[in-house]
């Protein structure tokens, strides 16, 4: 089955092997380009999930004992998803985002700690998908856009 997309009353579904044709023609035409897309891709996420905080879990002692232990972390850092697709403009669109419905909301706290406990050195209150993804996907856009272009220009 394709991709199911409503918008008020209106519904388009689009079979997969649209989709296929687009990023295999993609990977045909310029296969350095594609490579170094993924690679840009794998770079940051590798890069994010050190960064990326996880939530403290509440803890109450009484007389040194633990009586109350919870982990109310939703492991978002584990959510990360990549991709590639054909906008409607004709553009192709090489993403990454974490899935979490409130990964955008996600600030950076005073003792913020990563997934193993590590600290994490970063400003706080900075919203941390722009800190972790957003800023390094630009800074590595024009390496992406290089790529491609020497790409195609050795194809002509």
């Amino acid at each position: 089955m394709g991709d199911k997309i409503t918008s008020g009353k209106c519904t388009a579904q689009f079979d997969t092997n649209l989709d296929q044709m687009f990023t295999g023609l993609l990977a045909t035409v310029a296969p350095n380009a594609s490579l170094i897309m993924q690679q840009t891709l794998d770079t940051i996420e590798r890069d994010a999930i050190p960064d990326w905080p996880k939530r403290q879990p509440t803890v109450r002692e009484k007389d040194g004992k633990v009586t109350f232990y919870r982990d109310d972390s939703k492991n978002s850092w584990r959510m990360f998803v990549r991709g590639t697709r054909v906008d409607a403009n004709g553009n192709i669109v090489v993403y990454l985002k974490n899935t979490a419905p409130y990964s955008y909301m996600i600030k950076y706290g005073e003792d913020s700690v990563n997934n193993r406990g590590g600290q994490i050195i970063a400003p706080q209150g900075k919203r941390v998908a722009d800190e972790t993804l957003t800023k390094p996907m630009r800074k590595q856009a024009n390496k992406v856009v290089k790529a491609l272009a020497d790409d195609l220009i050795k194809r002509v």
